[in-house]
């Protein structure tokens, strides 16, 4: 099972919070960097790899369902199921650079699978395919996040 933690920091785009998420010990944006730079840089632009920030803590944390699959209508994606892990690092605009995920809970785990850049669909993420969380840990993992942002 993979290990998550979501950690409360500071926007870099005014003075608010965010949620980062950190997988196996690294942050999502770093995993998110190394996946995207060949195809930022094969359309000239490769600083918007990895070019992302967490979402506000009242979106996204207990009691909110978002990390459950269950997004506001502006953090929702498509009509599959998808929902906004992080948005444009220099905008907070919701809808901007928006990388999306599946997320099912499916017994005792929560997997995230589908990960999507939804102003560039043709760049592939199968590199990240997929993670399992155990839904205990997931659970709790929500619960610190909250404590620690409030």
């Amino acid at each position: 099972m993979d290990q998550i933690e979501f950690r409360t920091t500071t926007s870099r785009v005014e003075d608010y919070k965010v949620v980062d998420i950190w997988i196996n010990g690294q942050s999502l944006i770093d995993w998110l960097r190394m996946v995207e730079i060949p195809y930022a840089a094969a359309e000239g632009q490769p600083s918007l790899a990895g070019m992302y920030e967490g979402l506000p803590p009242l979106l996204v944390l207990p009691p909110s369902r978002h990390f459950w699959g269950r997004a506001q209508s502006a953090y929702r994606c498509g009509e599959d199921g998808r929902v906004s892990l992080l948005e444009y690092g220099l905008s907070g605009v919701p809808g901007e650079w928006t990388l999306s995920v599946r997320i099912a809970v499916d017994g005792q785990q929560v997997s995230w699978s589908g990960f999507r850049q939804e102003q560039r669909p043709a760049w592939s993420y199968e590199a990240l395919e997929a993670f399992c969380f155990d839904l205990s840990a997931y659970r709790n993992a929500l619960q610190k996040a909250k404590a620690e942002a409030y």
